[in-house]
């Protein structure tokens, strides 16, 4: 829940999912997703318990992006 309540992801540009992701980790998929996150661009993917779970957003949402201190 917290990672929709209080929406947060760590980086907005990757198109593939990183190699070691840390548990509750969570990005903004990229266009051109491929691997594990094929077929899932413009989703949240959260990282949790050893798999990716993902996200479609809705409007009116506000996300940090934390890599460019920024909220889209």
């Amino acid at each position: 829940l917290d990672c929709l309540v209080q929406l947060s992801v760590a980086d907005r540009d990757l198109a593939a999912a990183p190699a070691s992701p840390a548990d509750g980790s969570r990005y903004l998929v990229a266009s051109g997703a491929t691997g594990a996150w094929a077929g899932q661009s413009g989703r949240i993917a959260a990282f949790q318990d050893g798999a990716w779970t993902f996200y479609l957003p809705r409007d009116g949402w506000i996300c940090w992006v934390a890599d460019e201190n920024v909220a889209i």
